[in-house]
């Protein structure tokens, strides 16, 4: 049995906005997340994920940004990545509504989710093993400010001091931003270096400083707040869940007009697939759109779900858009399921 990988962190800068985005993955699964995508960045991500080999499961937002307009709405069309972010941020065509606690598998890690509000009314964080992405909430020696977007300099200092602070101090800080040039800090740092909220600063004493920031506010926030309420796409609908336990259930009772679609390739659906499924083998879906137009309903599912929530959306752009998507998940549970597999 060999130990578990550690995960790995690609920063990235848009120099405009001064904004971090952070693509984390499983270096053993090669499952990867993407937090705090920028859409004029969209090329340079997309092609990393490529060049890396990723499956990317998530485009996490860790709230509301009013300097960039996300990229998540775009990746999704483009990668199928669910899209994630807090429930209380009032965004619509999100997959993933979190909320403090709430948890995300990522191969042989979990994105473990922390509500941070203040900055704005939505914020989260997110752990990943020994590293916490904090979003606006802090900052490398500064944190966001509180005098729009629901801001609240009291839910800040507790969102910092109760929540952030309690993590451990060798705890890896990841920022969405640094106007200095910092890349990242530590949990410890902060306690003794931050000068709005070091340990032993009152809540007065950090209100009061809040207040006496006279800060203009973000050129771009006039069109990155609308836009990000709805995921940098106009009218984009959240997919359903569907999971292998439910996919198990429809292949009990599947009819003649019905067809489950293994998109894997031909290696993997030789060493195993759900009984009766019809390979198609991710990036061919095009090729079969005719022959799929003669079922009534379809059902899709790859390994992680991340090729099947790809094709489930090229398949829409054509036409078939009476599919059903394992987006989470796929032959690894089924095995782990005890169901039938064929061969």
């Amino acid at each position: 049995m060999t130990d578990k990988q550690d995960l790995i962190v690609r920063q990235m800068i848009d120099r405009d906005s001064y904004t971090y985005s952070y693509l984390i993955f499983d270096p053993e699964t090669r499952l990867a997340a993407l937090i705090d995508p920028v859409l004029e960045q969209y090329e340079r991500d997309f092609q990393l994920i490529e060049e890396l080999g990723l499956e990317l499961l998530y485009t996490l937002e860790t709230h509301v940004h009013a300097d960039h307009i996300t990229s998540a709405g775009k990746i999704h069309l483009s990668t199928g990545a669910a899209i994630g972010c807090g429930a209380a941020a009032g965004v619509r065509g999100v997959d993933h509504l979190l909320g403090h606690g709430d948890t995300l598998p990522l191969g042989t890690h979990a994105i473990r989710v922390l509500s941070t509000p203040g900055h704005t009314n939505g914020c989260l964080s997110y752990v990943i093993g020994d590293a916490v992405f904090t979003g606006d909430c802090l900052l490398i020696r500064g944190c966001g400010r509180t005098d729009f977007q629901q801001g609240s300099s009291t839910r800040l200092y507790h969102s910092i001091t109760e929540i952030l602070y309690s993590l451990p101090d060798h705890t890896r800080v990841f920022p969405a931003h640094d106007y200095r040039g910092q890349t990242m800090s530590t949990i410890g740092e902060e306690k003794s270096w931050n000068p709005r909220v070091r340990i032993g600063t009152t809540s007065a004493r950090f209100t009061e400083i809040m207040s006496n920031l006279n800060l203009a506010l973000p050129k771009k926030i006039n069109e990155a707040v609308p836009a990000n309420t709805q995921v940098g796409v106009e009218n984009r609908k959240p997919r359903l869940e569907f999971s292998m336990s439910d996919l198990h259930q429809q292949w009990q009772q599947l009819s003649k007009g019905q067809l489950i679609i293994d998109n894997r390739s031909e290696e993997e659906y030789a060493e195993g697939h759900v009984p009766g499924s019809h390979n198609i083998p991710f990036g061919t879906e095009i090729n079969a759109v005719d022959y799929l137009r003669q079922f009534d309903h379809i059902y899709i599912y790859c390994r992680s779900g991340r090729r099947a929530q790809t094709a489930t959306t090229t398949l829409a752009i054509h036409g078939i858009d009476n599919v059903d998507c394992v987006s989470h998940g796929g032959m690894p549970e089924w095995i782990e399921a005890s169901y039938p597999v064929e061969t």
